[in-house]
């Protein structure tokens, strides 16, 4: 009798996890991880567009009407990506230990408060509670949203990262559109449409997020569950990366954080001065506008592209190529001017694409050097060094623009940090396999052959 009941007690964990799988499965048969994708994708689409590329063409209007609050953008503008540097950490902690819904569904619920409050704004404090809460909706995107797509997936991660952050450059679709309708019923009704649009992403993004496949009797990739040797399924087993403790003693993760520091000044500047600064050199709003959207637009392919070379090839391969990019990108724009348009010609042919293989990369680099077994406050770690050059960079710009002999000088500095960028990529930065941290070598635990289709 006991002999007989052995297998049905072998099969019943294997039927559960089954159960949990197939209702994540059921959408036209397609893995669940890339419905958590295409969630993603639509979060960054809309956030990249509302709060990176949409912004620029705010400040003008705002300074015409409320020159108080025009001139207090820079220090929203670091306010904001301070509360971004402190954040992000503490809600990548909260998606390691809980999951991802609290994370989005709080962080997009004050994000949608925020460009209310922007709406109604008539005070420079009220500039920087609207935009600091506003910007929870990034946070949510690089400490939950990316977390989830990174843990669904493993040998065809580069790929779901670049087209998961390909949003970040279609949002760029709608700067003409956004210009538009900021145009026709004013900058104010314009953040409280975006606000209202924002607030319907709040249950879309809960409910579709999920932690791990494990979690739900699946692996990563939608590869089989392992089969011990004995016949027994196993559906649970350790999510494969280095602890916290071990990734914080690893020189590398530092080394990627100076990386991606040298890397995203040159955004965190374009993000306030790129529309104020082109028209200052004597290209119409409209012609500043198109620029906006046609660089978002572009980056999509570095991203798609980023991604397939981190699975694909040697990701230091795609790292030089990027900072390459980058940086004759922004030297070019930094030169740009309506009598010589083809530096602007070459900033958006090179910078587009190579920035959007440095936003993929960020998060390629991190789960290969270092696993996912703690990835969301890695994640939030990297993101906060980066959030410190994006915060002073439009500082920095405003300082040249007033000190340095121009504007253009800020962007020919920031180009100078990509260079140096590229060099310690060249020099520097090891081969993705064994990790050393404080003297020893750690091996960063791999999945097993069935996930990784060996």
């Amino acid at each position: 009798m006991g002999m007989q009941q052995q297998p049905e007690q072998r099969q019943q964990p294997e039927r559960q996890g089954q159960g949990r799988g197939s209702f994540l499965r059921a959408p036209f048969s397609v893995f669940y991880g890339w419905w958590i994708v295409a969630s993603s994708l639509t979060l960054a689409t809309l956030y990249s567009a509302f709060f990176f590329y949409d912004f620029t063409l705010f400040v003008t209007p705002i300074r015409e009407e409320l020159p108080g609050v025009g001139n207090a953008i820079n220090t929203a503008f670091f306010i904001a990506s301070m509360n971004s540097a402190i954040m992000s950490p503490v809600l990548g902690a909260i998606f390691d230990r809980r999951g991802p819904k609290a994370v989005a569904g709080g962080g997009l619920a004050l994000g949608a408060i925020g460009f209310a409050t922007m709406g109604v704004m008539t005070e420079p404090w009220h500039l920087y509670i609207g935009f600091t809460l506003a910007g929870f909706g990034p946070i949510v995107f690089f400490s939950a949203a990316l977390p989830s797509v990174v843990n669904w997936f493993f040998r065809m991660r580069g790929r779901a990262i670049g087209i998961c952050m390909s949003g970040l450059g279609l949002g760029g679709f709608l700067t003409i559109p956004s210009l538009f309708v900021i145009e026709e019923i004013g900058w104010r009704n314009t953040f409280l449409l975006m606000a209202a649009i924002i607030a319907v992403l709040v249950p879309l993004m809960t409910i579709v997020l999920r932690h791990t496949p494990e979690q739900y009797g699946m692996r990563p990739d939608g590869d089989p569950p392992t089969v011990s040797a004995s016949g027994v399924t196993q559906l649970e087993e350790p999510v494969y990366g280095l602890t916290f403790t071990e990734a914080v003693r690893a020189p590398v993760f530092w080394f990627l954080g100076t990386l991606f520091f040298l890397a995203f000044w040159c955004i965190g500047a374009l993000t306030v001065h790129q529309s104020p600064f082109m028209e200052a050199a004597g290209y119409s709003r409209t012609d500043a506008a198109f620029a906006v959207g046609a660089m978002a637009v572009i980056t999509v392919v570095g991203r798609i592209f980023a991604g397939w070379m981190a699975d694909a090839t040697d990701p230091r391969r795609a790292a030089v190529l990027a900072f390459v990019l980058q940086a004759v990108g922004i030297s070019a724009f930094a030169l740009s001017n309506p009598d010589q348009n083809w530096y602007l010609v070459v900033f958006l042919l090179a910078f587009s694409p190579g920035f959007g293989m440095i936003t993929v990369l960020q998060a390629a680099l991190l789960a290969t050097y270092l696993g996912r077994r703690a990835f969301g406050v890695l994640q939030g770690i990297l993101w906060t060094v980066t959030a410190l050059a994006v915060s002073v960079a439009p500082t920095v710009a405003t300082f040249a623009d007033n000190s340095l002999g121009g504007m253009q000088n800020g962007f020919l500095m920031f180009g100078a940090f990509s260079a140096i960028g590229l060099i310690l990529v060249y020099l520097v930065l090891p081969r993705p396999g064994i990790v050393r941290a404080r003297g020893r070598s750690i091996v960063p635990p791999q999945p097993t052959s069935s996930a990784t289709g060996g």
